[in-house]
């Protein structure tokens, strides 16, 4: 007996598999994508990709600080290339530090005074360091982090001062003129 015979007039699986393996006399294949068309899909990918980088910058762009009441912390752009070269024994030097460790009017060119606290084992005691240093940017915090980066410009010792500190405190000494 055949296998369509068995199922009563039904085509069998072989039957079914043949149908889909080779095109009938009958009927038209899917339509093939012309080069045109994928130049323009290709071309539709791009202006969302391009629409979506647009949006996220415009969205992430407007940031404000809370740590001076909405506005934004800024730093002078421009640095005096003289500001920039560093002597002998200077150093840039990184300071992480808590909004309201430091006056919100903080910008780049003020004169500032470094204020140590005890580490977190305890070892240390809250001094005032003697050297006076400049400050040359101002970041605020990242999305994710509540600490502003404060580049200053400083004797080399200092460094190891700030290293070995807990939470530093800035004092503006002189602002800039």
């Amino acid at each position: 007996m055949s296998e369509a015979s068995s199922n009563f007039g039904a085509p069998g699986i072989a039957e079914r598999l043949s149908v889909l393996r080779t095109p009938q006399p009958g009927t038209t294949s899917p339509k093939k994508s012309t080069p045109k068309r994928m130049r323009l899909e290709v071309l539709i990918g791009i202006v969302v990709v391009l629409a979506g980088i647009t949006m996220a910058l415009f969205l992430s762009g407007g940031s404000s600080s809370p740590a001076n009441g909405g506005e934004p912390v800024t730093s002078s752009p421009k640095a005096d290339v003289q500001d920039s070269r560093l002597m002998a024994g200077e150093a840039f030097v990184a300071i992480a530090i808590e909004p309201g460790n430091f006056p919100p009017s903080l910008v780049a060119g003020d004169t500032v005074r470094v204020v140590v606290t005890p580490s977190n084992d305890g070892s240390g005691s809250v001094r005032s360091l003697k050297e006076t240093i400049v400050v040359q940017s101002v970041t605020p915090p990242a999305d994710m982090g509540t600490q502003f980066v404060v580049t200053v410009r400083a004797p080399e010792s200092l460094a190891t001062a700030i290293a070995a500190s807990g939470p530093l405190h800035l004092s503006i000494v002189k602002g800039n003129s």
